[in-house]
């Protein structure tokens, strides 16, 4: 028999904001807010710089050819999150500056040229504030 779960919310017992998940084979632990993604967004670059699906992005602002800025809903404890990124079509995205608030990403051709694509993601992980 499958047993089933609803709730609205998960608080630690221990500690609020912890909460500590089994591994398939039973031995390791996960904690559960370190594993998930605290924004992402995909957006377009080529027609206009608008986001087409998000979750933490409170917007985003076309910084000139390939250059995007990213602002998060959220800001992480400190600039030290990972963050990674896909573009369409064999593009490239490279890291320009990152902040508690923001990242700023530049796209790039593989010759090393600025480009705007259709299709761009990226993804943030870390703590926070």
């Amino acid at each position: 028999m499958a047993s089933l779960l609803k709730v609205d919310s998960l608080t630690g017992v221990t500690t609020a904001g912890s909460i500590s998940v089994t591994g398939e084979g039973n031995s390791t632990t996960t904690n559960l807010q370190q594993g998930l993604a605290k924004a992402w967004v995909k957006y377009d670059q080529a027609t206009t710089t608008a986001i087409d699906v998000s979750f933490g992005i409170s917007g985003i602002t076309d910084e000139g050819t390939g250059d995007t800025t990213t602002a998060l809903t959220n800001s992480f404890s400190s600039a030290d999150y990972v963050h990674s990124g896909f573009v369409k079509e064999n593009g490239i995205i490279n890291w320009k500056s990152c902040a508690a608030g923001n990242i700023r990403c530049v796209t790039i051709t593989t010759s090393a040229s600025n480009a705007d694509y259709d299709e761009v993601a990226i993804i943030l992980f870390g703590d926070l504030a």
